[in-house]
């Protein structure tokens, strides 16, 4: 593992596991093969275990580094090891740019699997590389930055395992967060092809639906219908006066219902705690949103909130109401408000969140800082059953957003949410769309 790596990895060695997959004897015999295989093989790679090459078959490199990676994170066995692998690659931080070792060199060969990156593989961080994760990430319908998070390490290592899967043919079923436009490009096929070949649900993809690795003519698409009888019957939303209306879905986490945004706004101390102990447990994240000052003088909040995946959002800077301020206090309160993040987490905020529709000063104030200001579909602001009333506004419609600024029992929130088979996305996926 490259040696300036070793600090991120540090911090995640105590990370409470679980287990699920790859778990039976067979399973790791030498030559047994499927996407699981392939799955862990990039996973492992993209952390800095040397499991070999990426292509779906039990080999003793992949024993030796599902092992490794076993004795450094505290595991008894490899059983559990792909649901575990995911874990800490969602709480993974960036790759800084300019790394070199054992994860470039993955992400490199990973890419040139892909087709993205055409430079040799030694591990170095390079321009060619650079601009093959921008050609990844817009390929999935994200902002290329070239910047190489834990989402877009993740994604990589996902992609990578399904192009194997795809070429072998090997059976798979959508995973959360996969969408029909993703899986053609990484199985190297026609959209229109691809998405004619498996169109069960219409444009739509769930969760758990067998993949056909090929292509079809144009056929008469079946009705969108829910996943199980006891699922939500959920209707296109009505557009929104609060949301932009988002381009067509592209991105990884399209055509899974249900799906929306819960935003926790302006939190006291107490609650983000309790939010903290109840997503290390559901292994789940949302978006945050909160004021430069409560950045300030929470630093160690603000990075175990994105060590755990979570979208830190702004709110100002004082908690002044933005929509009543003139323009040079809108300003004020924005530069004040990225700096604090800044100087907190270490990183600028994209969203700038309000209860209300953001006049034109403030969109155009935030813009200038690179910030889109956004507002809910729904607050909730209720005191009886706040928790109930939460998860029923987030079931009601797909890809809204719903904004909590009451305290709330978040594990049973999440788990129930979980018993429907909800997928929490966040204000950058329904803003690119995804």
């Amino acid at each position: 593992m490259a040696s300036n790596l070793g600090h991120v990895m540090s911090s995640i060695l105590s990370i409470a596991l679980v287990t699920s997959g790859g778990g039976s004897a067979n399973f790791w015999q030498v030559g047994h093969s499927g996407y699981t295989v392939a799955e862990i093989q990039a996973d492992l790679g993209v952390l800095g275990f040397n499991a070999g090459a990426v292509n779906g078959r039990v080999s003793g490199s992949l024993l030796q580094a599902a092992d490794d990676y076993a004795a450094a994170f505290g595991l008894q066995s490899k059983a559990g090891i792909k649901t575990d692998l995911a874990v800490t690659l969602k709480v993974l931080g960036t790759v800084p740019s300019g790394t070199h070792g054992t994860v470039v060199l993955a992400v490199e060969s990973d890419l040139k699997t892909l087709g993205l990156y055409h430079g040799p593989l030694n591990g170095q961080w390079s321009s060619a590389l650079e601009t093959a994760i921008k050609s990844f990430q817009t390929k999935l319908g994200q902002p290329g930055d070239g910047v190489l998070s834990a989402a877009t390490l993740q994604n990589i290592a996902h992609l990578t395992a399904v192009r194997v899967t795809a070429q072998h043919h090997w059976s798979y079923q959508a995973q959360a967060g996969d969408t029909l436009r993703a899986l053609a490009f990484a199985a190297g096929l026609p959209y229109q092809g691809f998405l004619n070949a498996n169109n069960e649900h219409g444009s739509s993809l769930w969760a758990g639906q067998t993949i056909h690795w090929t292509t079809a003519s144009a056929k008469p698409s079946k009705p969108a219908q829910s996943p199980s009888p006891t699922a939500p019957n959920h209707k296109s939303p009505p557009s929104s006066p609060t949301l932009p209306a988002s381009p067509p879905s592209t991105g990884v986490l399209a055509n899974l219902k249900p799906v929306a945004d819960l935003v926790l706004l302006n939190p006291r101390t107490a609650e983000v705690r309790a939010l903290i102990r109840a997503e290390e447990s559901a292994h789940v994240s949302l978006d945050v949103s909160v004021s430069g000052q409560w950045a300030l003088t929470h630093a160690n909040l603000m990075q175990t909130l994105s060590r755990l995946g979570n979208e830190l959002d702004l709110s100002g800077y004082s908690g002044e109401n933005l929509n009543q301020l003139p323009g040079w206090g809108v300003q004020q309160e924005l530069s004040w408000g990225m700096a604090a993040f800044q100087k907190s987490t270490g990183s600028a905020p994209t969203f700038l969140i309000m209860r209300a529709q953001p006049n034109q000063t403030v969109k155009q104030d935030a813009d200038k800082l690179h910030l889109v200001a956004m507002a809910p579909n729904q607050v909730i602001r209720a005191q009886k059953q706040r928790t109930a009333t939460t998860i029923a506004a987030l079931l009601a419609k797909p890809n809204q957003v719903v904004e909590v600024t009451v305290p709330l029992n978040w594990s049973g929130l999440f788990h129930t949410l979980k018993g429907k088979g909800f997928v929490f996305e966040t204000l950058g996926q329904i803003w690119a769309g995804e």
